[in-house]
């Protein structure tokens, strides 16, 4: 999405499209963010600059107006008698807004400072930040306009130029520009950080995303149908918290080795899952040992997974085990479904109270549980015991899925 709206607003007829379906409704003003208006308005065109005025809103360029815009977002941080804030929420919408630029706790681009280090804990530099990038720009993040022979403009940092071309580095991408075909070129006395970025924002989103700005640690991120790419990238660990001697990639493939356990350990997302479907292929071996994948589960302070377990080895395969909670709460084996040694597709169901599961297509788990948590965290586990090696691959990943199990048939 996000790099759908940025080739939106790169050229005026693109833009004009784009300014109509908000007005339409067809696209959230809340997934178009400041730097997106703010590129359309370097587009120079009065009907879209009008349009953006109407269903966006308008930065205020007068000093005087931005120190009551930030005594605004203060009280509205500070309002003692509004709902906590949510972090995973405020991680999400940090995802959204400032993370193509910025990185915090290691995530994010280079476009702009990295965060992390930063003054985050005072709430007057939080906000300062937001509201008047343009106070104090470094030369180094001071952007450039260019404008191609095909009627392109490109917002972004110069990082490089030869003879021949320039290297820009927008939000989204990193571009080559010949030079021969640029018809215009101007270095702006803005910062690439946009003004009004919380100006589509509600209340609360405004209290969550400061939260997360201000927060000591990272915290989980809340699961939307737009960043399931964010659950597993193919490649990497990345947005997963566990041993690193204990748990790889390869191939695609997330692998936990161990020769041998004196306690269980996890690989715990940093994904917060409400209603989802997740389907893995899974093998074990060998198939005496144990396994599990934790979900709708919560982190404790010694790193253990307390929640709910779709469990995996002999004995234990379709069973649903509560982790440092209730213990087993489906007790019908799926053992006869399995190919052991094999890869075994496993799917997780959970929607509202609702827990189903299914190995090879035959339905294992059917539970309805009033007492079990609707949101928690995934895990993979490596049981206790003897060596063992375990490999997962997600498959399929939804957010807000149906009331159906896919792989029965």
């Amino acid at each position: 999405k996000r790099d759908a709206l940025a080739t939106l607003v790169s050229r005026k007829s693109f833009a004009q499209a784009l300014v109509q379906a908000m007005k339409d409704g067809t696209v959230d003003t809340r997934d178009v963010s400041a730097d997106l208006v703010r590129q359309m308005r370097r587009l120079d065109d009065a009907g879209i600059d009008e349009a953006i005025a109407s269903v966006w809103g308008v930065a205020r360029d007068n000093p005087e107006e931005k120190l009551k815009e930030i005594e605004k977002f203060k009280a509205i941080v500070l309002n003692e008698d509004a709902p906590e804030p949510d972090l995973a929420h405020g991680r999400l919408l940090f995802s959204q807004t400032c993370q193509q630029c910025h990185q915090l706790f290691g995530v994010g681009g280079n476009v702009g400072p990295d965060i992390t280090g930063s003054n985050r804990a005072d709430l007057d530099y939080i906000l300062e930040n937001i509201v008047t990038p343009n106070a104090v720009i470094p030369n180094d993040y001071r952007s450039t306009t260019f404008e191609t022979d095909d009627f392109r403009v490109v917002t972004g940092i110069v990082t490089g130029q030869n003879d021949s071309a320039w290297t820009v580095l927008t939000p989204t991408e990193t571009l080559t520009l010949p030079k021969d075909e640029i018809v215009g070129m101007e270095q702006d006395e803005t910062s690439m950080m946009p003004e009004g970025l919380l100006a589509a924002y509600s209340e609360q989103d405004v209290r969550d995303l400061i939260a997360y700005l201000g927060s000591s640690t990272q915290t989980v991120i809340e699961a939307t149908p737009d960043n399931v790419g964010l659950f597993f990238d193919g490649n990497s660990l990345a947005g997963w918290d566990g041993d690193e001697a204990l748990w790889s990639v390869e191939d695609g493939v997330i692998i936990g080795r161990s020769e041998g356990l004196d306690h269980n350990e996890f690989l715990k997302s940093q994904m917060l899952l409400g209603d989802f479907r997740l389907i893995l292929k899974v093998r074990l071996d060998p198939n005496s040992e144990n396994s599990g994948v934790q979900f709708r589960s919560s982190v404790l302070e010694n790193g253990d997974v307390k929640g709910y377990q779709a469990d995996i080895g002999a004995g234990w395969w379709g069973k649903l085990y509560e982790e440092h909670g209730r213990a087993l709460l489906w007790d019908r084996p799926g053992d006869s479904h399995v190919r052991v040694g094999e890869w075994n597709t496993y799917e997780i169901l959970a929607v509202d109270h609702h827990i189903q599961t299914a190995i090879n297509g035959k339905k294992c788990v059917d539970l309805q549980d009033p007492e079990g948590a609707l949101k928690g965290v995934t895990a993979f586990q490596l049981h206790s015991g003897g060596k063992m090696e375990v490999h997962f691959k997600p498959v399929a990943f939804e957010v807000n899925p149906d009331n159906a199990l896919k792989t029965v048939h």
